[in-house]
């Protein structure tokens, strides 16, 4: 009986210890991170600056890639999304002719990690369109990345510069019709790295693509008579779906103005591209909401290669009345539209129901307190948070008293008590530069303004709020025939930068 009641504590101590040991055993497996079993890392066959490391793990897990060269800096992928056994984890932001080491870090649930040892790899060299160019960079951009557009006597093309001007991501836009260059218009970097853009032709429409930041082609928006001509520029609504601006078509009257009676007329619409469903509808246009006797001049438009609008082409060449360079969405959900024909911007109500104000041109809700604060043929109009305009004033065919033809960043205060604007910044080059048309302003989050000359050379140039040129760069070649605008951006597709 003794020997009993001391044998059964035993063996639940002894039972207890075994089954402490395996919840442990089992506990350091659960925890451990996958094991890299292999990793290799090699060159895109159509891209020279972009590389795929190829991983193996013995279980399933996530992975990431840190990748470094002493000049360039030491960087970080995003952790893959799937935890999976194989991965290829696509690595940007990478310089040309350049050899990087690479380390891959394998996690799981836990955020446990475990490294590989050290791989290298090394990037080609830029395509004959970029490499030709002269960058001429000097001091530091606020931002981590620019991302730049550039027509050349091919074709057209995206690409980013890094901090010390380098070029470090490209992409080239196919073109619709053969020789025949495409310009871009707008692009605009969604949450999830991909970007959308337009492409255009003065004399060929096509469309507006979303790509990734390896450069597949993942959605199209057709121009035609569904989607109106896409032109220039376009946002993003605050539910994703990109809005746009596009021309769009009707026959007028005109004999009021001295004109034909039955004059095509070539005005701008605003529509919303829904990716969902592959379709796009109109939400405004300036035909129902200025009317055409609301007029900065007219000019002669195209429409010879508009599909399927034979009673239009019948009317051919129509009148280009209005049309808009760019679209953002104001502080209040309003949607700040530049015209340049009419050297004019407006604001629309976040309904699209009426316009609340116009700035500049005919008909202008305010006035001016002084002549030289007027702009001429602007790009890039935002509505500040504090309510103030910014704008590049191209200044084409401005009045020699208001002092001629340069180009300049503008931002206006509107008072809404006499209604009159008021310059309270500008920022011109010294020398003055003129930039007869595109080019762009933005105000960047620390305060600083980004701004993009189309000149030759081209300037892009970061300037602070005491107009001090906090970053410059010159660009220039032999095969350049333009640019759009130029953008700060942080990432081309998720990577960071490493500070230890």
């Amino acid at each position: 009986m003794r020997l009993t009641l001391l044998s059964v504590p035993i063996a639940w101590i002894v039972a207890a210890g075994l089954l402490a040991l395996w919840v442990t055993g089992c506990g350091d497996e659960d925890t451990a991170p996958p094991e890299i079993v292999s990793h290799s890392a090699q060159i895109a066959g159509d891209n020279t600056l972009i590389a795929e490391v190829s991983v193996t793990l013995d279980r399933e897990g996530q992975v990431y890639v840190e990748y470094e060269n002493a000049q360039a800096g030491k960087f970080r992928t995003a952790t893959t999304a799937d935890s999976t056994l194989q991965h290829h984890v696509p690595v940007l932001r990478l310089r040309p002719a350049t050899t990087y080491s690479y380390t891959v870090v394998s996690t799981n649930e836990e955020g446990t990690e475990a490294r590989s040892d050290s791989g290298s790899f090394t990037t080609g060299e830029l395509p004959i369109a970029l490499s030709t160019l002269t960058i001429d960079a000097t001091g530091n951009p606020s931002s981590e990345l620019l991302l730049l557009d550039h027509r050349e006597i091919e074709g057209s093309w995206l690409f980013m510069l890094d901090g010390d001007g380098q070029v470090v991501w490209y992409y080239e836009s196919p073109n619709p019709v053969d020789d025949v260059p495409y310009p871009n218009g707008g692009v605009v970097q969604k949450p999830n790295y991909n970007l959308v853009y337009q492409l255009n032709n003065p004399f060929n429409i096509c469309c507006i693509r979303e790509i990734t930041p390896t450069g597949k082609i993942v959605d199209n928006l057709a121009a035609g008579p569904a989607n109106g001509f896409p032109h220039r520029s376009l946002q993003l609504m605050p539910d994703g779906d990109p809005l746009y601006s596009a021309w769009t078509y009707r026959v007028i009257d005109d004999t009021a103005n001295d004109g034909d009676p039955e004059t095509l007329v070539e005005g701008l619409a605003l529509r919303v591209w829904d990716q969902e469903t592959g379709l796009s509808r109109e939400i405004w246009n300036a035909f129902d909401a200025l009317g055409t006797d609301h007029r900065g001049g007219w000019a002669t438009g195209n429409i010879a290669s508009y599909p399927n609008e034979v009673t239009l082409q019948e009317h051919t060449p129509p009148i280009r009345w209005s049309g808009a360079n760019s679209l953002q969405i104001g502080p209040r959900d309003n949607i700040i539209v530049s015209i340049p024909n009419f050297s004019q911007i407006i604001s629309i109500s976040p309904d699209f129901q009426r316009v609340e104000w116009k700035l500049g041109g005919p008909e202008s809700t305010f006035t001016f307190e002084d002549p030289a604060d007027r702009f001429y043929r602007q790009h890039t109009a935002q509505q500040l948070p504090n309510g103030n305009i910014l704008m590049f004033d191209n200044g084409r065919d401005r009045p020699e008293e208001e002092g001629g033809n340069y180009s300049r960043a503008l931002e206006l205060a509107l008072n809404d008590y006499d209604l009159v604007a008021r310059k309270v910044w500008e920022y011109r080059h010294d020398p003055d530069l003129y930039a007869v048309n595109r080019s762009s302003a933005y105000r960047l989050e620390n305060g600083n303004t980004l701004l993009n000359f189309v000149t030759d050379p081209r300037v892009v140039v970061e300037v602070a709020p005491d107009g001090t040129e906090v970053f410059k760069a010159n660009i220039s070649g032999p095969r350049m025939q333009g640019s759009f605008r130029a953008y700060a951006i942080d990432s081309v597709m998720g990577e960071t930068r490493v500070t230890e």
